[in-house]
């Protein structure tokens, strides 16, 4: 029996049990909602974030790196940039990455 069918009978009964059609006019409990929290502390706070300095090697590759698009199958997939746009690796490898990352 799927939990439909188990669900529809429990209305059933409890319909058969009111001697009406109609379903017995009661309120659920009155649920009291959690109190919300203050939205201005949240805009407030600063994500944590830890600024990783570039590494040599990715300094060195900077000249040689490519854009998402333009990479090709075997060349390194490695982020060596922080944004705008990204730029990739783009050393030749046998895998995703090179042998450095």
């Amino acid at each position: 029996m799927s939990p439909n069918v188990i669900v529809g009978s429990h209305f059933q009964i409890a319909r058969c049990s009111h001697g009406s059609r109609e379903l017995p006019n009661c309120r659920p409990h009155e649920c009291k909602r959690a109190p919300r929290k203050d939205k201005t502390a949240m805009r407030d706070r600063k994500p944590d974030t830890v600024i990783i300095p570039p590494h040599k090697y990715d300094l060195e590759r900077l000249p040689f790196a490519k854009r998402l698009l333009e990479l090709r199958p075997g060349e390194c997939i490695w982020p060596i940039n922080d944004g705008s746009p990204f730029l990739f690796c783009a050393a030749k490898t046998a895998g995703k990455y090179c042998q450095h990352h």
